[in-house]
């Protein structure tokens, strides 16, 4: 009984079955494997399994070790190889096949299960052009976004080199023109060009997180160069900058990318939303020990609102209506290209803080 039931099962499984002897003939095929391979298996003449499946060497002969790394080398056993089945009218499927051995009326068989993948390997094409298709994107996304990077972060050294040279060309239509004050205007065009070749330097290094340039630096001259450019813009909102930054204090970091960081955040502070009490800026410094120190930028501005908590950081997320939302996207990047961490908050001052971490210099100023 439970043998007729066992080969009932077989006979009308939905996987083509069949078993094969010592000589690898098939003696034993079900009605799935028949359609299959379209046609009679076993008569008048038993076929040969050899014949019908390309590079099988697998006979009722084989023993368990022989078994088992069969069943390993097809697809379901982990090794994603597709065999061959070649139907009776030549056309060729792939199958993914798995064997097991039995005995019955003295002898020794091996009964083949063999599944078509056709299906399976259309889905998984499928799937593989999605892939690409989504990495394809991805990359156009991102290309998107350093341009835009690079964008926000030249627009103003370009703007000033426009407005040197424009005030150099107006100084020569003078007849009283001043050498001195158009060799000014061209130092300091010069200056500012220089520093958008510096910014397209640090885009690279921070899109591959190039850690080339980081060098001993004391915070204090790093950022008191940049102060007089951010003072410019203070004035103009009758804001008032407090650093407060050890001379001795060093760090290792990119110089530019450090500077970058200071300016973005010290701009973002001086350009919040105002407030009824006059705009202070605090940029303070502190060596926080194992070889770590922290830059903090505080303000008394109306702080950061609930809802941009947690998306301070992500690209294109501003609370200004003319942002881009991207300078806080590009300090976090920097500050993880330096192995640190930054983080924004609320400040003592009443408004909004900002603090990043980089890596203390060992060394100390003289």
């Amino acid at each position: 009984m439970e043998a007729s039931f066992a080969r009932s099962i077989l006979l009308h499984a939905p996987m083509a079955v069949v078993a094969i002897d010592g000589d690898g003939l098939i003696r034993s095929a079900n009605v799935t494997a028949e359609t299959f391979f379209g046609g009679g298996l076993t008569t008048p003449v038993p076929v040969p399994i050899a014949s019908l499946v390309d590079g099988m060497k697998l006979n009722g002969d084989a023993d368990d070790e022989t078994i088992s790394s069969f069943n390993v080398r097809s697809r379901s056993g982990g090794e994603g190889v597709h065999m061959q089945a070649r139907r009776l009218d030549g056309t060729t499927v792939p199958v993914d096949i798995q064997a097991a051995r039995f005995s019955a009326v003295g002898q020794t068989f091996v009964t083949l299960f063999i599944q078509d993948v056709t299906a399976v390997m259309a889905a998984e094409t499928a799937v593989q052009e999605l892939r690409v298709q989504i990495t394809q994107n991805w990359r156009l996304n991102s290309l998107g976004e350093m341009a835009s990077m690079l964008a926000h972060e030249l627009n103003q050294p370009l703007s000033a080199v426009a407005n040197h040279l424009h005030g150099a060309r107006a100084l020569l239509t003078r007849d009283d023109s001043d050498p001195e004050a158009i060799r000014h205007c061209l130092d300091a065009a010069e200056a500012q060009a220089h520093r958008a070749g510096d910014t397209i330097r640090w885009l690279r290094a921070l899109m591959s997180r190039d850690t080339g340039y980081h060098k001993p630096e004391f915070v204090a001259e790093v950022v008191g160069e940049i102060i007089p450019i951010l003072s410019i813009s203070a004035r103009e909102v009758d804001a008032e900058l407090d650093l407060r930054i050890d001379p001795n204090h060093q760090t290792d970091c990119d110089r530019v990318q450090l500077q970058q960081l200071v300016v973005n955040l010290v701009r973002n502070a001086i350009e919040a939303p105002p407030s009824t009490l006059p705009r202070h800026v605090r940029v303070s410094g502190k060596c926080l020990g194992h070889g770590a120190y922290s830059i903090a930028v505080d303000d008394n501005g109306p702080g950061i609102p609930p809802e941009m908590m947690d998306h301070l950081f992500t690209p294109l997320a501003s609370t200004k209506p003319e942002g881009m939302g991207l300078g806080l996207s590009i300090c976090r990047t920097i500050v993880e290209a330096h192995g640190g961490k930054i983080e924004g908050g609320a400040s003592e001052l009443g408004g909004a803080r900002f603090v990043f971490t980089l890596n203390e210099s060992g060394a100390g100023k003289p």
